[in-house]
């Protein structure tokens, strides 16, 4: 089976040519199709990096990341199809992993890996540590390196435009609801490029603002468990902080979590987000 690959792009070049080589090595050429840049208007070097890697560079339509991958889905000509983004380092077993996912159960429409931070010394710490003690919540998930069934994903509409600078949450859950499977391989880690701890918590902050359907919730959700694991932060700050030797740590996990929980709850009585329950 022959794939495309996809990739909205704006401003990456301080990260696309690691992102285009780690691409290359962990997916065989003989089973690329196309390889399609949808950019968003970069004033940088992205154009000039993607050829010459060999992908089509293509001028978006509307800036922001649903719209820009629904235009590279238009593209899409195999029945199934890679998403990354330009910030990801694929990791070298990822398509050995994720393929087999979709060619073994017909009803899953999305397989992908996990992610962890690099380049930001307390993203490396938070990240490392969960994924190395298996505390990587069972919901998370992301479209940044995935495999598609096509057809599933037309079936949906596409990339929801719920939120222009994600498109996640609101798709898994058309997905869920058209009866199909979304699976996270949690035994392929790749790497998300971050250069800096003040702008993913900025990230966090907008994306919330933006969000017109807030996180999902779950049947099993328990107030008091996520109460525990908050009462016990500073405990696990000290650890994560130990283990990879990077003393600000301590205080730059409990800041993660504030910045997250307050961002949820701000939106949420903002009103112009729901809740949705998601049952996988």
């Amino acid at each position: 089976m022959r794939i495309d690959l996809v990739m909205w792009t704006l401003n990456g070049g301080s990260t696309l040519a690691r992102c285009f080589d780690s691409i290359e090595k962990a997916i065989p050429p003989d089973v690329i199709c196309h390889r399609y840049v949808v950019d968003g208007g970069s004033t940088d070097d992205t154009k000039q990096i993607a050829d010459r890697f060999g992908w089509i560079v293509i001028r978006s339509n509307r800036r922001g990341i649903p719209y820009q991958a629904n235009q590279a889905l238009d593209l899409v000509d195999t029945g199934v199809f890679g998403s990354f983004e330009q910030d990801i380092g694929l990791n070298q077993n990822w398509f050995k992993v994720v393929m087999p996912v979709l060619e073994y159960d017909s009803d899953i429409a999305v397989a992908q890996g996990l992610r962890a931070a690099s380049g930001s010394r307390y993203l490396e710490a938070i990240d490392g540590y969960s994924v190395r003690h298996g505390l990587v919540p069972r919901w998370i998930y992301s479209i940044d390196n995935n495999l598609y069934r096509t057809d599933a994903l037309r079936s949906v509409g596409g990339f929801p435009l719920d939120c222009a600078v994600s498109a996640d949450g609101a798709m898994r859950n058309n997905l869920f609801r058209k009866g199909w499977k979304w699976k996270v391989c949690r035994d392929v880690v790749s790497l998300h490029y971050r250069d800096s701890f003040v702008k993913h918590l900025r990230h966090v902050v907008i994306q919330s603002a933006e969000h017109k359907v807030l996180w999902e919730t779950y049947p099993e959700y328990r107030i008091p468990d996520k109460l525990g694991r908050f009462v016990a932060t500073p405990l696990t700050s000290a650890k994560m902080a130990s283990e990879a030797h990077t003393p600000g740590v301590f205080l730059a996990y409990p800041l993660f979590r504030a910045v997250r929980i307050l961002s949820r709850i701000f939106g949420s009585l903002s009103k112009q987000y729901r809740f949705i329950e998601v049952r996988s």
